[in-house]
């Protein structure tokens, strides 16, 4: 990517909004103020947010999943009967699904929809994804809260050049809404 050879390289960021929830905008924005390369991402159906998890190498180093969640998945809703949905779960994506895949090789991956940080998500995105480090509420935060988490983790990331462990960890001290987003790795 040609702005990672600028004099002041600028990291290559995706944001996929899943759910049309204006919440990618805003998040889009804020990492683009921390002088980060976005690309908005809008999947149109669940196999097309699966071929972007799938997309290895085309994928950004860093991928932030913005949308809803419940406790099947990543919420998806209804669609007419000419779209696939024979992979969700009364409307949402199970993390199986997920871990079939996903191809996250060495990826840093944030999700913002509430219920999907916990650790069979963590696994589907890390042990059986190959992320390097999956950031998700394993809880459901106020809508506000979401982008907010975003924000102080990049800021940290980008902006005071912190490692990604450490941006997790000062982005979780903020209150007890952020402490919701919890932090997968590899096991080592």
């Amino acid at each position: 990517m040609i702005d990672q050879k600028f004099l002041f390289p600028r990291v290559p960021v995706a944001v996929v909004d899943i759910g049309d929830t204006h919440e990618a905008l805003l998040i889009r924005a804020t990492l683009e103020s921390l002088g980060a390369f976005v690309t908005l991402h809008l999947p149109g159906t669940p196999g097309d947010f699966l071929t972007l998890l799938a997309g290895g190498e085309l994928v950004h180093q860093h991928l932030v999943i913005s949308g809803h969640g419940d406790e099947n998945g990543f919420a998806f809703g209804d669609y007419i009967e000419e779209i696939d949905t024979s992979m969700l779960v009364e409307g949402s994506l199970p993390p199986a699904v997920v871990a079939q895949h996903a191809r996250l090789d060495g990826k840093i991956v944030l999700s913002t929809c509430c219920e999907t940080g916990g650790k069979v998500f963590g696994d589907a995105f890390v042990e059986k994804g190959g992320a390097a480090l999956y950031v998700a509420p394993d809880g459901s935060p106020e809508g506000s809260d979401a982008p907010l988490f975003v924000h102080c983790f990049y800021h940290a990331l980008l902006a005071r050049k912190q490692t990604p462990e450490t941006a997790l960890e000062r982005a979780r001290s903020y209150d007890e809404a952020a402490a919701m987003f919890v932090g997968h790795r590899p096991y080592r």
